[in-house]
């Protein structure tokens, strides 16, 4: 049985990422031991059905309880009571600055006001324009080095008799996009008819890497994302810089520069517009800002309806474990069915002025549209008090599965406690951790 049980966990759960609320502080631990031992202490001893089946329902048990109430962990407050809403970062000022919120929203954080003085910029280089249909280059094989950071790049590539310019540069452009070097280009055309081709560096600013420019020889100080040299083959030093030079590859039209911006007053620069600040906000720079951007953190209409639909779709989870036909056969299937379908009969008017309606099975159905609109019209009050008792009721729940699944499994008792004289038995709560070990001899 073990290999099948194991096989069966790791299939189904295996994959599923860590809550922080997985880890537990050395308080929190011998919280949870007080628990168990006084649950020992009361439970009768009885024989557990250790079949496989029943084994995969005692570890869904445990794994949906424990996933609900690591969504109401989420959704308390930071004192583990109240409802607390994920929040969203809403800028002043969008256009300008962008904002995503990414950090705890259990924390109290402040307001944050951005200024950008100067947004971060790639390298450019725009060549010459030229006759399309001109024939400047003489047939045969040409190449050029293209440098970025140190890192040198040889393009070769051949000039039919009769090759038009304008294939010429379609030709370096998809040599260079084929490439895949954090480079991009492209042909342009003005208002003439003439051509030019273009080369821009994906990366922005400085990255602390001393850039080398295009024209080696007239800008070796400036700093650039990258450069393009003829290559240095005494053969073909003097047609690969007049290719070079004709077409212009070495024409710097924008120098790459870092972002500056201030954030609460502190002056800051960043090599890419994309900041994140203080592992709670990702920033996106846009443009140089006339009037400085404030970053808020609301608990709109869409995130406090997401907070919903996450808590109410966790408990589904649970009680679609429960109501599973396939598991009457295990006899504490109808238990459970009943214990978690009365804590959401109790609350069914009142989740229903919130926007939420529990049918027949206990299964939970999210009205969003009306959350929302509570949402806007500033009616969430109610909808905060009921959920708030709701979730703590199922969060109870959850723990007690939690702390022993076997509870809910077909069990047979042997003898009851002295309710005058109740005793541990640190053994009979072991029966779900034990079921997994007992190929062992």
């Amino acid at each position: 049985m073990i290999s099948s049980v194991y096989d069966y966990y790791l299939s189904q759960y295996g994959h599923k990422a860590n809550s922080k609320y997985d880890s537990h502080t050395k308080n929190q631990l011998k919280t949870t031991y007080n628990k168990v031992v006084k649950h020992n202490s009361q439970s009768p001893t009885y024989k557990t059905d250790t079949s496989d089946d029943a084994v995969k329902y005692a570890i869904d048990l445990k794994e949906n309880a424990r996933e609900l109430n690591n969504i109401a962990n989420e959704l308390s407050n930071a004192d583990g009571t109240g409802m607390n809403y994920k929040k969203t970062a809403v800028s002043s000022n969008p256009e300008a600055v962008n904002a995503v919120f990414i950090g705890d929203s259990k924390l109290n954080i402040e307001d944050l006001t951005v200024s950008v003085d100067k947004i971060a910029q790639n390298q450019v280089n725009i060549g010459n324009y030229l006759q399309p249909k001109s024939n400047l280059f003489a047939a045969g094989d040409y190449s050029f080095d293209l440098n970025i950071n140190n890192i040198t790049y040889e393009f070769q590539f051949s000039i039919y008799d009769n090759e038009a310019t304008i294939d010429v540069q379609e030709n370096i452009s998809r040599l260079i996009n084929k490439s895949n070097i954090g480079l991009s280009s492209m042909v342009l055309e003005d208002s003439l008819g003439n051509t030019a081709l273009t080369i821009e560096s994906n990366a922005t600013g400085f990255k602390g890497i001393k850039p080398i420019t295009f024209n080696i020889v007239a800008n070796t100080d400036t700093e650039d994302n990258f450069n393009i040299d003829a290559a240095t083959s005494m053969e073909n030093a003097t047609k690969n810089e007049n290719l070079v030079r004709t077409l212009g590859l070495d024409r710097i039209s924008q120098f790459p520069s870092n972002a500056s911006y201030t954030i609460n007053g502190s002056q800051r620069a960043s090599p890419n517009n994309d900041i994140t600040y203080d592992k709670a906000f990702i920033l996106n720079l846009k443009t140089v800002t006339q009037v400085p951007a404030t970053i808020s953190l609301l608990a709109d209409a869409d995130s406090i309806a997401e907070s919903i639909e996450e808590l109410v779709s966790g408990y589904n989870n649970l009680i679609s474990v429960a109501t599973d036909e396939t598991n009457n056969q295990f006899g504490g299937n109808e238990k459970l069915r009943k214990e978690i379908q009365a804590i959401a009969s109790s609350y069914k008017e009142q989740l229903g002025q919130s926007g939420l309606s529990v049918d027949d099975q206990g299964l939970i159905r999210v009205d969003k549209e009306e959350i929302v609109k509570k949402a806007q019209e500033g009616n969430l009050k109610d909808v905060f008090n009921s959920l708030d008792s709701f979730k703590s009721d199922i969060q109870k729940k959850a723990e007690d599965i939690s702390l022993d699944p076997m509870n809910y499994v077909n069990n047979k008792i042997v003898a009851y406690k002295n309710p005058q004289r109740t005793t541990t038995d640190p053994y009979n709560l072991s029966a779900y951790t034990g079921m997994m070990f007992n190929g062992y001899t």
